[in-house]
């Protein structure tokens, strides 16, 4: 296969131990009984991505050139077994993050609307989508319109994230991501908002860093759920996906902060 790039090989090695441990969370039973794979079939990968997960070093550089195709393959199963897995959680999950994400996402909107008007600028379309409309539709709209207005704020607070406390992996996606943002600020995605995605990850994954000192401190306390590889997986996702083949993406990150 083509070269992988660097940032790319760093999430694989990320990955592969994040999918395996999100089967142990579901239960292999669970796994098995959802996939469209045969039980053998299920049972026998699972067990050759363990000792694979074991023998990994933690340098993709020494990795021989010729593995990471095996690899980026062991990975694309593994996330077809997670996301068969999962489905029933992500449609749940995308229900309840839209529902409570809406009233901040209206209020937004609206004080947006406000500002403009007060500056001479009336925009009818803004004052259309923070209009009160329970079709779920709607929801989404003003939801990721909300998103599109914070995106600048969001983009220049990420830009400031701290690296500290980040593992050489972790390290190498979050450059790659801050890269990735720089080039598409003018030019973003229109396919469900993958760079607003990106840029509220990096942010969220600043703050996160910043409570995890507090932490070491005594200062503060975090969700059991909010980790630092969580959110950095979920920002390789949207990086690397393509590149490596994931058709949908893993859901390691999805479930755990929903």
């Amino acid at each position: 296969m083509a070269n992988l790039s660097t940032g790319a090989k760093h999430y694989v090695l990320m990955l592969i131990p994040g999918l395996l441990r999100e089967i142990d969370e579901f239960g292999l039973r669970h796994v098995i009984d959802k996939s469209h794979l045969s039980e053998q079939d299920v049972t026998s990968l699972y067990f050759d991505f363990v000792v694979i997960n074991r023998r990994l070093p933690e340098d993709p550089e020494v990795i021989d050139p010729d593995l990471w195709g095996d690899l980026v393959h062991c990975v694309q199963i593994l996330s077809t077994l997670v996301n068969e897995a999962a489905q029933d959680d992500l449609t749940v999950a995308r229900e309840q993050a839209i529902s409570q994400f809406l009233p901040h996402a209206r209020s937004s909107l609206k004080h947006e609307f406000e500002r403009r008007r007060k500056e001479g600028t009336v925009d009818f379309r803004l004052a259309g989508i923070a209009r009160l409309d329970a079709s779920a539709d709607h929801n989404e709209t003003v939801c990721m319109e909300a998103i599109k207005l914070e995106r600048q704020q969001r983009f220049d607070s990420m830009m400031k994230i701290n690296p500290e406390g980040l593992t050489r992996h972790q390290a190498s996606i979050v450059d790659a991501a801050k890269q990735f943002a720089r080039q598409h600020m003018t030019d973003p995605p229109e396919a469900f908002g993958l760079l607003d995605l990106l840029i509220r990850l990096v942010d969220l994954l600043k703050l996160v860093l910043i409570l995890e000192r507090s932490v070491n401190l005594g200062k503060a306390t975090l969700s059991g759920n909010l980790t630092i590889e969580n959110i950095v997986l979920g920002i390789g996702n949207i990086l690397y996906r393509e590149e490596l083949g994931l058709k949908v993406s893993p859901v390691a990150q999805t479930r755990k902060q929903s």
